[in-house]
């Protein structure tokens, strides 16, 4: 898979997006440089909002669950290993 650099670097096919994206870029860039207050503004806001969501609630969630498989995966996968050590030894 290639990397991607630029939006020029889109395949043609993708002519419609790649436009919708630099228009959208070119806004966003405009709105900024004529309204700079409100830009730090909603930076700020968002930064807030997202300090405020549970992350590292859901974080510790997850790696819980994932050390809660790890265990059964493991004691599986010994089992298998010691069944196959033992067919073969047994040959």
């Amino acid at each position: 898979m290639q990397e991607l650099k630029d939006l020029s670097d889109l395949p043609d096919n993708l002519s419609g997006p790649r436009d919708r994206i630099s228009d959208y870029r070119e806004q966003t860039d405009d709105y900024v440089r004529d309204h700079p207050e409100k830009a730090v503004g909603l930076a700020l806001l968002g930064g807030f909002v997202l300090s405020q969501l549970p992350l590292g609630f859901i974080f510790v969630l997850f790696l819980r669950a994932i050390l809660l498989a790890v265990k059964p995966a493991l004691l599986i996968l010994g089992g298998w290993k010691l069944v196959e050590e033992v067919q073969r030894r047994c040959e």
